[in-house]
Order: structure tokens, then C-alpha cells, then sequence
């Protein structure tokens, strides 16, 4: 099997930074850097197994992980299953109303 390509879209570029950078004001850098580790770690389990984890409403190629209690990752697979899109970082606290993937 070949390897999966993982590709981050703007918007997961964007909200991650925004999370760690609020982490910023919240957190000790010990915390922030094990939160940074767990992102890293998650993503190679969606590498070894992108049907891992929970499918996103009725679409079975997005699914969501748990970085953290108060934050998610949601993720979109290929048909093909050669690539994984990260989609955005999302505090679970917000809205989920407000949550627009593409």
C-alpha cells in the first residue's frame, strides 16, 4: 500500500494556529507542547488508519477525532484513500451551527 499524503487546507491552517495561540494565554509551555505532540501523534494514527475514527454527520469520508476535550479535528478522505485533507481545528465549545467544512 502506498503511502497516505496528508494535506492541511488554509482554514486548518488558520484555526490551529488561533488555537495555540489562545492556548498561549491559558496554558504553561509544557502543556502547550504536549497538546502540539498529541496533534502530531493523532495525525500518524489517521495515516495508519484514516477510517479510524468517527464519521462526521451522513458523509463517511469526513470523520472527526478528539485532540483534546475542547478540541477536534475534522478531516476528509479521498475516495480513493490516498489523501487526507485536514479540514479545521474545532473548539468544541463553539457553536456548532457555525462550523462550515468547506
Amino acid at each position: 500500500m502506498s503511502a497516505i499524503v496528508v494535506l492541511w487546507s488554509d482554514k486548518a491552517k488558520r484555526t490551529y494556529a488561533e488555537i495555540i495561540e489562545y492556548l498561549n494565554f491559558r496554558w504553561t509551555e509544557k502543556e502547550i507542547h504536549h497538546f502540539i505532540s498529541r496533534t502530531d501523534s493523532l495525525i500518524e494514527k489517521i495515516i495508519s488508519n484514516p477510517l479510524l475514527f468517527k464519521q462526521h454527520r451522513k458523509d463517511p469520508l469526513i470523520r472527526e477525532a478528539v485532540v483534546h476535550e475542547n478540541v477536534i479535528l475534522i478531516y476528509q478522505i479521498s475516495e480513493d484513500r490516498t489523501t487526507v485533507n485536514l479540514l479545521v481545528f474545532w473548539g468544541t465549545r463553539q457553536n456548532p451551527k457555525r462550523l462550515k467544512l468547506i
